[in-house]
């Protein structure tokens, strides 16, 4: 019978040996994939074209449903009709109308006749 004695005949060269034909990764295989990690992560924040140090990232704050169909009906002193919004906004049938009857609710808009409205 021949002997393996590349890990040896102790526990912890059976263990290793294991580890070596089962391809698990040890601590140390971990520990190597985590520094190369961070060099990757380090060379890609560096390489980053237009990026400014210590400038905080602004985005464009987005208005809400209600802002927008506020906005539409405003740009109409003398009021408009249901058509007109939708054609703004873009919104569905149901989204809309939930929009208004909030709205009306409380009291940013005025129902000035049947599907016209103006703003307050």
């Amino acid at each position: 019978m021949t002997e393996n004695t590349e890990f040896g005949t102790n526990w912890e060269g059976f263990i290793k040996m294991l580890l070596h034909r089962l391809d698990i990764p040890t601590k140390e295989d971990i520990n190597n994939l985590h520094t190369r990690l961070d060099k990757l992560e380090q060379l890609i924040y560096q390489k980053q074209p237009g990026a400014k140090k210590n400038a905080p990232q602004r985005t464009a704050k987005r208005k809400s449903a209600s802002a927008i169909v506020l906005e539409v009906i405003a740009n109409h002193p003398k009021g408009t009709n249901f058509k007109t919004i939708k054609a703004a906004t873009g919104f569905d049938d149901k989204k809309l109308r939930n929009i208004i009857f909030r709205l009306d609710k409380i009291k940013k808009i005025q129902r000035v006749n049947r599907g016209i409205y103006k703003k307050i």
